[in-house]
């Protein structure tokens, strides 16, 4: 084999290598350095530290980063005061990013005498010095091309000028104020568990429960306030910013700003305080003779006057009743465990460990799910009006013997508001006095919720009437003003007419199993009333309609009996069972009646005969 070849081949490939790596590689790099138009080649704004810039015949302003790698800055000259972060990391990404579109190189400058002059830098419009640890960056910034495009610029230690867009100028602030935070009151930076507002003659004061977060007044009155909407003004305030920076001066005449309290100039002061200690404190003043809208502010640090829309504060200067919670209960329902009811009878219901809900009056049943869910639902959104603030007597209202009483008990979630007692008097134009036994005022809640809330321990056991399956249902007998029909089902499984009895024109033996189905699956709408004492006011002595289901279960033949009256005011019609002894009346489902039973379980007048 000849080797020859083979070496020869191996080392033009090692002189070709050679060749890219120490000839060709640098002259690309050398290259790429001289074809980049940046301004500032390797800017990294994250280690920028201090901003230094000189508008022309303006103070310098000084910005400073708070640490290294924090995107919070301050300010440091002209004045002391927090920055705008957002706007500063702006401009230095604008500068990292900035390139040259043109160069003019010294060989050209010197064709120019007069250069420093045309081309703005005798009057510079900016100087601007970047810092970055001990590296400093300086920039001119001078005059704008003639079709203001673009500007000129010179950096400290070229000889050369450049020319770049003047888009750039945008982030370059022009006075002290333009990197200023703007933000009026950075509540989420503050720690608070209390409020205080006055105004006027008036004083109020709020604070935050620390384990259940709900806020509470505690002047003028005692009482619950509406967390909701004290939690939605202070994010209002979170949200204002400064519309216009007034005056710095320490010594500034607060009074001419309406800042000082006076009969003439009330205005309005906040003050959030946390463990009894000011941690923040705002002044709204006068309104400015032009403009309304505004008012003029004061913070306590820093304690600046500045401008700001005046609408967002008027709240805080409004009647105390404005704050209070118009509600029966603050706290979330689901940390309820029990309740205790004394109305028409004594209950308790308690939430078991699984999640349901148990009603104890003597006997234990378990509660209907979606009527707990409404009534829990009930005592947080149903809305109260104050009748009076502070009651003396409140016998007037009924509420010395209440009608109906709750002793709501919570978790450990509430804190110490573990038990709420909420009491019902009276009515009165179709509203019902209530009052909480912690709070001094009377409010009233529509008849119709009042109508709502259980007042008796059978008003919560679960609706399900009874649940068979229709296959198991052998026969079905309609009682009706006197008359009797019957229906039986065949060895076939369908239905017929049983002996001695006349079908209905309308019969359909497929549509009367579907009505047999749903009904044996029936669920009350509400219920309305126990015992067969109160049998006549639902008018069903006046219907005189029943309807029997006979039921083949594991003990024989079981007989389901419901009786249906008149309608009620939400037009379903009233129905009753009896179930463990007990008559119980509710409200039918008025689909069902109407599609199924109307239809398929009555009997027409012409068939109305007694075997």
């Amino acid at each position: 084999m000849n080797w020859k070849p083979t070496w020869v081949l191996l080392t033009a490939a090692a002189v070709v290598f050679a060749f890219i790596v120490l000839v060709e590689n640098p002259i690309r790099q050398e290259r790429l350095r001289q074809a980049s138009h940046s301004v500032f080649p390797g800017l990294n704004p994250a280690t920028i530290t201090k901003i230094e810039i000189q508008p022309w015949g303006q103070p310098a302003i000084h910005a400073q980063r708070a640490s290294l790698g924090s995107h919070d800055w301050v300010l440091t000259e002209p004045i002391s005061y927090p920055a705008h972060g957002e706007l500063i990391e702006a401009f230095l990404t604008t500068m990292a990013k900035l390139e040259w579109m043109d160069r003019l190189s010294d060989q050209e400058l010197k064709n120019v005498p007069d250069a420093q002059a045309r081309y703005g830098f005798t009057q510079p419009q900016f100087s601007i010095l970047l810092q970055d640890g001990g590296i400093e960056r300086r920039m001119e910034v001078g005059a704008l091309s003639p079709m203001g495009d673009e500007v000129f610029l010179s950096l400290v230690g070229s000889t050369a000028i450049c020319l770049a867009g003047a888009e750039m100028l945008q982030t370059i602030p022009t006075d002290k104020n333009a990197w200023r935070d703007r933000s009026l009151l950075d509540l989420a930076e503050i720690l608070f568990d209390e409020i205080t507002a006055r105004s006027a003659a008036k004083e109020l004061n709020l604070r935050r429960d620390p384990i259940n977060h709900l806020w509470h007044m505690n002047h003028p009155v005692s009482a619950r306030a509406d967390t909701h909407k004290v939690n939605a003004m202070l994010d209002r305030l979170r949200q204002l910013t400064v519309s216009r920076f007034v005056s710095d001066d320490p010594q500034a005449d607060l009074e001419s700003f309406g800042l000082q309290a006076s009969p003439q100039s009330p205005g309005l002061t906040l003050v959030f305080s946390n463990g009894g200690n000011r941690a923040a404190a705002l002044q709204i003043g006068a309104s400015p003779t032009n403009d309304p809208s505004l008012a003029y502010a004061r913070r306590q640090e820093p304690s600046n006057i500045v401008l700001v829309a005046r609408e967002l504060f008027r709240p805080w200067q409004g009647d105390y009743t404005n704050f209070l919670d118009q509600h029966l209960i603050s706290l979330s329902p689901g940390w309820i465990e029990s309740i205790q009811g004394r109305g028409e009878d004594d209950f308790i219901v308690r939430k078991l460990t699984n999640g349901q809900w148990e009603v104890n009056a003597g006997q234990k049943f378990p509660a209907d799910a979606t009527l707990m869910d409404q009534w829990l639902g009930a005592l947080t959104n149903v809305p109260t009006a104050i009748e009076k603030t502070v009651v003396a007597d409140f016998s007037e209202y009924g509420l010395t013997n209440p009608a109906l009483r709750y002793s709501i008990r919570f978790g450990p979630e509430a804190g110490s508001n573990s038990v709420s007692q909420l009491e019902f008097g009276t009515n009165k134009n179709g509203q019902v006095f209530e009052r909480r036994t912690d709070e001094d005022f009377v409010n009233t809640i529509g008849r119709e919720e009042f109508d709502r809330m259980p007042r008796a321990s059978w008003q919560m056991r679960d609706r399900r009437i009874w649940s068979f399956d229709t296959s198991n249902v052998v026969s079905v007998t309609i009682h009706q003003l006197g008359a009797t029909n019957k229906f039986l089902r065949d060895p076939d499984g369908n239905w017929t007419i049983a002996p001695g009895f006349r079908a209905p024109p309308s019969f359909n033996s497929a549509r009367l199993e579907e009505g047999i189905y749903r009904i044996g699956k029936l669920t009350a709408i509400y219920w309305d009333g126990v015992g067969d004492a109160s049998m006549g006011q639902f008018g069903f002595a006046q219907a005189d309609h029943s309807l029997e289901f006979e039921v083949k279960g594991p003990k024989g033949i079981e007989t389901n009996r419901v009786e249906f009256g008149g309608r009620s005011p939400y037009i379903h019609p009233y129905a009753s069972v009896v179930k463990g002894g007990q008559r119980l009346i509710f409200e039918f489902p008025a689909d069902l009646f109407e599609n199924f039973v109307e239809h398929d379980l009555t009997i027409p007048a012409a068939l109305r005969f007694h075997p």
